[in-house]
Formats: structure tokens, C-alpha cells, sequence
């Protein structure tokens, strides 16, 4: 349905600073894969020249953002590092047969992956780019267009990604970039000398996921299929979920003085209280739901503001379906505010201890990540995962054809999942990104709804 017409490669504007870019310890961990997200727009005015704008502008940009144009190579010791040659980034031109009302409300599938850059990782690692976007018109070129983009997790977490982007549509639209908006390119600042201490915490999040009660094989479970669907909840649901939260008989659970709960631990304890349902699991089953904290105020002095790297550091909350699926919601919010809770500097720095004390870094890449390929354990029942996108400025991307319409992942993740961020609508309403076992799908949704 896709076709590529154009490909180009876009090097930095000017000459940047060669050699070899250290790479962090948090750096080493993350998935070594590209993260595939969507634009999508519908100017008001003629894009005739919109891919000339693209190249341009990225061109400039990657003057401020060099690292993006590197690539990677590989230590004697496995430790990754980035190559500052100025490969360049790819920029991709394209054209689909559909409209922009067949690609429906875009929720990850086979069809939005069609949108986005696909990346050849047979290829030797010191050949892969880092950055690749395609820019992609619907057949009725008057409807919109796709902008879709493959960046490579180990250059920076999410946050990071969307402020090079942002920029790089500021430089677009035919503006500078203000001193307080450049990178902070420097990793060393997460470089430690001393030797690895032993763990001072429990780093529940690092340990194996429980398995369902009776089974020891997870392959079974492995092929069930899971299919990503777009839940939204206006303004007043999400009230109504934050004073479920908060009702009065709850607040004997939570710290004396301590703020109400956010609509993140709402929404999140929502989530899990209604997958634990759904899948009707034993009441002394363990469940356990990761997610990730930024560590860039969080760390004692904290990272500088416009750090760029992977600035996140995983944690996890533990209980038993029973207590989930009965309990309050207060309650389940505040395990998961407990668990946020528990990253501190002196956790980051343990749980980076963790990985510096690995002899060989794929060991640590394994226990971070959960394997590689087959060996991945199976994340879905009775586990989950949570992504919140809720506080990053993901609608700023204003190439100058005005703000995007829509913005999210394309790929469907083959564990159970949920990726939480506010609707472009700008009313306050949210968006969750559900990836959920097909069989049990229809369920969740009538608890997700019903229980509101």
C-alpha cells in the first residue's frame, strides 16, 4: 500500500565534533532497538515543499543534536558507544494508496507500521542510523499527511526524543533555538569510578515476573494474541477517577500531609485493577506492574535540565489479584506511588551499581530487558507494563503546518501494556494506548468503562 519514492541522507549543516561519545550505564540497558512513533497532520496550507523543509531543517538541527547523525560500535567488553562520523540521518519519501479515514483512529497495527521507517538490523550495528523518518501523503494529498519516525533508544528516553523533535520543528517553522533550549550532551556526568557496591535495595523491579499459579512453561501463554485498541476518557471520567481515589476513606492509607493522588496513580491503578478482572485470575495470584521514573530531578545534584540520554530508571509495584481487583482504588494508587516513591538517588545509584557489577554487559542488558528474542519471558498474564507519557510536550511538533492531529506508537507490543497521554484536543481529556490479550479485550473494556 506504501511506496518509497525518495530517500535521502541528511548530514549536519556544519562541521561537528568527531571521536567517540561515552555512553552511559542506563544507556546500555535500554532495548538496542529504534522506537517507531506516528505524526499525523492536516495542514490548512500547501505541502508541496514539505519534504525540502524536513531535509533542511533536520540538516540544521542535527548541528546542535551531532549524536543523532552517529552511529554505533561495539567495545572488546560489549559496552556500546556512539561513533561521531556524521553518517547522517535518513529522511524517506513516501506515498500510500489509502486515505486518511482507512487508517481509522491509528491505533498500533499492521497498517499504521506501514507509516513508519522499517530498519534492517542485519546490517553490522556500525551501519544502522540512529534517526530515520518518513514522510508519508495519503492518496487524497489534500487529507493530511504522515510523518513517522524510527529513533533509536540507546541516543535518549522518550523525553529526550520529543525535545529533539520539537526543536527540530521550531528550526522548521523558521525560527532559532533559544540558549536554555540546546542539549546537554555530556553522559559523563553518570560515569562513576568507584567500585560497585553490593544492591542496598531489594530491586524487586530486576527480579523474574510471576508466573501463573500451576504453570512453570510459559510458551503457551506466549501464543496468545495481543492486540493494541485507543480507550479515551473525557475530562469528567478523569475526574471521577482521581476523587475514586481520593475519597475520604481512603486517605488512612496514604503518608499523614501527603498529596492527593495524581491522575496518573488513578488512571494506572484503574488499569490494573481492571486487568487483574478480566483475566480472572486465583485471588493469591502475584501480579506485578513495571514502569518507569525520570531520574533528572531525582538525583543529588540533579542531571542538568536539557540532559539528553536515557534518564529512566525502572521500578515495579507487587500484589496479590485478590487485594487488587477488592480493594480501593486509593489503595492499588498507592502501591504504585510507593514504588515511585522508592527512586531515590541512592536507588538510582544501587540499580546502576547493578549493572556495573556484570562482567559482561549482555548478562545485564537480559536481566533489565527480560532476554532477547525467543528467550523473552512472556510480560502479559498476570504482569503489566505502564508508559506515561502524560507531562511531555508531544503536540509541539509544529513543522509549520500547524500542531498534530494525532501522535502515538505504531507497533503492537506483544505483551500487555498501557501507554497513558493527554489528547491533542487540549480539554484534558486522556488517551490510553492498550495492548491486551483479543480473548479478554471486550472485557476489559466493560470494566475500564463500567467501573468509572
Amino acid at each position: 500500500m506504501v511506496t518509497i519514492t525518495a530517500s535521502y541522507t541528511v548530514i549536519p549543516e556544519e562541521a561537528t565534533p568527531q571521536g567517540c561519545l561515552w555512553l552511559s550505564d542506563i544507556d546500555q540497558v535500554v532495548k538496542n532497538r529504534h522506537t517507531q512513533t506516528i505524526y499525523i497532520y492536516k495542514p490548512k496550507q500547501n505541502t508541496e515543499n514539505a519534504i525540502e523543509t524536513l531535509k533542511n531543517s533536520l540538516s540544521k538541527i542535527l548541528v546542535h543534536y551531532y549524536p543523532v547523525a552517529g552511529r554505533y560500535c561495539y567495545k572488546e567488553d560489549g559496552r556500546l558507544e556512539l561513533n561521531l562520523n556524521a553518517k547522517g540521518a535518513i529522511l524517506l519519501e513516501a506515498e500510500t494508496t489509502k486515505t486518511i479515514h482507512d487508517y481509522g483512529d491509528f491505533s498500533p497495527s499492521d497498517s499504521t507500521m506501514e507509516l513508519v521507517p522499517k530498519i534492517d538490523y542485519n546490517q553490522p550495528v556500525e551501519e544502522i542510523p540512529l534517526f530515520v523518518v518518513q514522510l508519508t501523503r495519503f492518496q487524497n494529498k489534500d487529507e493530511g499527511l504522515a510523518i513517522g519516525i524510527a529513533y533509536s533508544h540507546p541516543l535518549s528516553d522518550g523525553l529526550g526524543a520529543i525535545r529533539f523533535i520539537n526543536s527540530w520543528a521550531k528550526i522548521a517553522r523558521g525560527e532559532t533555538l533559544e540558549a536554555n533550549e540546546l542539549p546537554f550532551l555530556d553522559r559523563t556526568i553518570l560515569k562513576f569510578s568507584h567500585k560497585p557496591s553490593e544492591p542496598r535495595f531489594e530491586h524487586m523491579e530486576l527480579k523474574p515476573l510471576p508466573l501463573i499459579l500451576g504453570r512453570t512453561d510459559t510458551s503457551e501463554e506466549k501464543k496468545k494474541k495481543v492486540s493494541a485498541t485507543l480507550l479515551r476518557l473525557s475530562p469528567e471520567q478523569v475526574d471521577k477517577l482521581k476523587i475514586k481515589a481520593n475519597e475520604n476513606d481512603i486517605l488512612v492509607i496514604k503518608k499523614k500531609g501527603s498529596r492527593p493522588f495524581s491522575r496518573y496513580e488513578a488512571i494506572s491503578a484503574h488499569i490494573w485493577k481492571c486487568a487483574s478482572r478480566a483475566r480472572k485470575l486465583e485471588e493469591n495470584q502475584q501480579s506485578v506492574v513495571r514502569f518507569n521514573a525520570d531520574i533528572r530531578t531525582r538525583m543529588v545534584p540533579p542531571l542538568p535540565k536539557n540532559y539528553f540520554g536515557n534518564a529512566l530508571t525502572q521500578t515495579a509495584a507487587i500484589g496479590y489479584v485478590g487485594e487488587i481487583t477488592s480493594k480501593p482504588l486509593g489503595y492499588v494508587a498507592q502501591m504504585i506511588r510507593e514504588a515511585t516513591e522508592l527512586v531515590s538517588d541512592e536507588f538510582i545509584r544501587s540499580q546502576i551499581d547493578v549493572i556495573r557489577g556484570f562482567k559482561h554487559l549482555d548478562d545485564a542488558r537480559k536481566l533489565f530487558m527480560g532476554g532477547e528474542g525467543e528467550n523473552i519471558p512472556y510480560f502479559g498474564n498476570p504482569n503489566f507494563n505502564f508508559t506515561s507519557w502524560m507531562s511531555m510536550p508531544i503536540y509541539e511538533a509544529d513543522f509549520g503546518w500547524g500542531k498534530p492531529v494525532y501522535f502515538g506508537l505504531a507497533f503492537v507490543s506483544p505483551h500487555d501494556r498501557a501507554v497513558i497521554l493527554l489528547s491533542p484536543d487540549g480539554d484534558g481529556s486522556v488517551l490510553v494506548c492498550l495492548y491486551f490479550q483479543i480473548a479478554l479485550l471486550e472485557l476489559f473494556k466493560k470494566f475500564f468503562y463500567g467501573d468509572i
